[in-house]
């Protein structure tokens, strides 16, 4: 019986999840964004996420209504996340540590072995343009996901509507250095939220976004509550840009090309709106100090807090249910 319920738990889960990727590709387009992970992949640590996470079934748990370990499987579930995040940001670390960190005034195309680390302030040739496109914050680049409020049985819940990438080029160092958009690797912790009532008139920047926009509701027959989420480069502090220095077109600038690929999970598609662009440098918030740091945190952070959790998480389903591993 145990291996007839576990095969069934992670038979139903393969098919939620199916379920959530064809209703709810939102999320699924964000997470890939953020994971640079291929399908493929995606589903290998998923699979391996379920064969964990339901362990204590193999071995004897039941699957009533009232079962405790749950509680520790969720907690899993939760590490595995953490742990993709944090292992989906190791090559990224690594190439952002050993970049040379160069002021952008003293960049060149022949600079240093290839891949460098530079930041400054952005500059932009419209500052109008280069906003949130919800909450209006300086940004020259910002990924946004839009929910609105739905019943699902007798609970409320956040469903995804729509998500996007909004990227503006820039350049740094009074023109030195010219970044454009497209497909960059981000790692930002600036986040804005906004929250709209149903009843409530939409920020005028919110309404004039969502207007021409299929997959966002309409922003004058709104039926229930509205979330943005906007996670975004700020275009008014420093910002690191990683990747090999060229000679652009124009006579003293260079433009930063791409940095190398990610070797573990594979290089980040192109997720930004920009044409003909294939450039994929790395973005990191701050300074480059400042910009190594927030990997780190990223990295032990959130892999030594999934690995706990993923440990723990077993530890306590089975010290909650009757099962046992045979020895």
């Amino acid at each position: 019986m145990g291996v007839v319920a576990y095969v069934g738990f992670i038979a139903v889960s393969v098919v939620v999840a199916v379920g959530v990727k064809r209703f709810d590709p939102a999320i699924i387009e964000q997470l890939s964004r953020r994971t640079g992970l291929t399908g493929s992949r995606g589903w290998t640590i998923f699979l391996v996420a379920l064969a964990w996470t339901f362990l204590p079934v193999l071995a004897g748990a039941p699957v009533d209504d009232g079962s405790l370990w749950v509680v520790g499987a969720a907690m899993g579930g939760v590490g595995f996340y953490l742990g993709t995040i944090a292992l989906t940001s190791m090559d990224e670390y690594r190439i952002v540590s050993r970049a040379a960190a160069v002021p952008p005034a003293d960049l060149s195309a022949h600079t240093g072995d290839g891949v460098v680390a530079t930041s400054g302030v952005p500059t932009v040739a419209d500052p109008a343009a280069a906003v949130t496109p919800i909450s209006g914050e300086p940004a020259v680049h910002t990924d946004w996901i839009a929910q609105q409020r739905t019943r699902v049985g007798f609970r409320e819940v956040w469903s995804n509507v729509a998500t996007g990438v909004e990227s503006v080029p820039f350049t740094l160092g009074d023109g030195s250095v010219v970044v454009d958009s497209g497909r960059h690797r981000v790692f930002s912790n600036a986040e804005r939220y906004t929250t709209v009532g149903r009843d409530e008139p939409l920020p005028d920047a919110a309404a004039e976004f969502m207007q021409p926009t299929p997959d966002l509701p309409d922003p004058e027959a709104r039926d229930s509550k509205t979330r943005f989420i906007e996670e975004y480069i700020p275009g008014d502090e420093p910002v690191t840009v990683v990747g090999e220095p060229v000679q652009s077109e124009r006579p003293g600038q260079v433009r930063i090309e791409d940095a190398p690929p990610d070797p573990l999970f594979g290089t980040h598609a192109d997720h930004s709106r920009s044409d003909g662009d294939d450039t994929e440098p790395i973005f990191v918030r701050g300074t480059v100090d400042e910009a190594r740091r927030l990997l780190k945190k990223r990295l032990l952070f959130g892999g030594g807090g999934g690995l706990a959790l993923i440990v723990c998480g077993q530890m306590l389903a089975f010290w909650l249910s009757p099962a046992s591993l045979p020895l």
